[in-house]
């Protein structure tokens, strides 16, 4: 396991294009996770009395 993962640490800290497609997945899946936190997610609307649903 330590094998793979210092083969990926390899190949993403190098100047190639692998490296850089493995910056680009990071980068969008980061994104992706803000935009749903923000957009998707409710985040700072405020919440529902309890008794709401009943």
């Amino acid at each position: 396991m330590r094998k793979l993962a210092d083969k990926i640490a390899e190949i993403f800290f190098s100047d190639t294009w692998a490296g850089a497609l493995l910056w680009f997945v990071a980068a969008a899946a980061l994104l992706a996770l803000l935009v749903w936190f923000l957009v998707y997610s409710g985040f700072g609307e405020p919440a529902a009395p309890v008794y709401e649903n009943f």
